[in-house]
């Protein structure tokens, strides 16, 4: 359904269908690496065929560093059109800058499903807004499809745990992002700490920002190109605002993230990088939260 005008209510059955069949496509039934590498038929050292879904700035990044690794990218998606086209355009001209990659043979979709249910692709990259990751991570398991997924990985505990259920149930390889893991100063950092350089460790402080909120935007005119309806998915349906998804491509971070429907503040923002930070330094990555 690619509505014109915001809707306040799910006044038609449409959107109850369309999540139904969301959660037919992934049964809702964390970060998880299980320790054979790739229990695919595709080798460690084959050409992964990989789909990218959702192309705002975050996908934008993520495509542009895996189109530089042993994958080929066969479909991209996201629900405004300018962006889906972007990406496609993003794919095509890195194939004609380098003809050794193979031909280009790449397709847009605007419904994640549509991805899901081809039997070609091996894994599959989100970067779509927070209340979403779950919900396709789970089909792109059930699916077959290893998964690397932006963090924060879930939108709530629940949902991790079903994730977590769903790695070993389906024997697949889930990475979920945190860049802070790969970047020279924290890992010095950690490597300091845990070797005792600072001394006896009493306390650990994180400061990450406020939790979200719910949201109050105002309702804003719809434009076409933009399916509202699938980005609002799962979530409560609310009226269009530019601040939640602003049309086209843009090169910022949108507001989404600060309303508890969708994202869970700077909490789970920064706090997916910092808190691992802190684990990590304390020699705790295997031992799960302590209460």
């Amino acid at each position: 359904m690619k509505p014109t005008t915001p809707q306040t209510e799910p006044s038609t059955s449409t959107r109850r269908s369309f999540l139904k069949q969301a959660a037919a496509a992934a049964t809702l039934s964390p970060f998880i690496l299980p320790s054979r590498i790739r229990a695919a038929e595709t080798g460690p050292n084959s050409l992964v065929t990989m789909a990218f879904i959702g192309m705002g700035l975050q996908g934008r990044i993520l495509l542009g560093n895996f189109l530089g690794q042993n994958i080929k990218v066969v479909a991209v998606c996201d629900v405004d059109t300018t962006r889906r086209e972007h990406a496609l355009k993003i794919v095509a001209d890195f194939h004609t800058g380098n003809p050794g990659k193979g031909a280009f043979g790449c397709k847009s979709y605007a419904d994640f499903r549509e991805i899901i249910a081809r039997k070609d692709i091996d894994a599959v990259c989100i970067a779509t807004p927070d209340h979403w990751h779950a919900l396709i991570t789970l089909a792109a398991l059930e699916s077959g499809k290893d998964v690397y997924c932006e963090k924060p990985l879930t939108h709530n505990i629940h949902e991790a745990i079903e994730v977590m259920a769903a790695v070993k149930r389906h024997q697949r390889v889930l990475q979920t992002g945190s860049m802070q893991r790969s970047m020279s100063e924290f890992r010095i950092a950690c490597e300091l700490v845990r070797n005792g350089v600072i001394g006896k460790l009493e306390r650990v402080t994180c400061k990450v920002g406020d939790p979200s909120r719910p949201c109050d935007l105002p309702e804003e005119p719809m434009e076409p190109g933009l399916d509202w309806d699938r980005w609002v998915g799962p979530a409560p349906m609310r009226p269009y605002n530019s601040a939640l998804c602003p049309r086209g491509v843009f090169d910022s971070y949108p507001a989404w993230r600060s309303f508890a429907e969708f994202g869970g503040g700077a909490i789970c923002d920064f706090g997916a990088h910092h808190f691992d930070i802190a684990q990590w330094g304390l020699g705790m990555d295997e031992s799960g939260h302590v209460v």
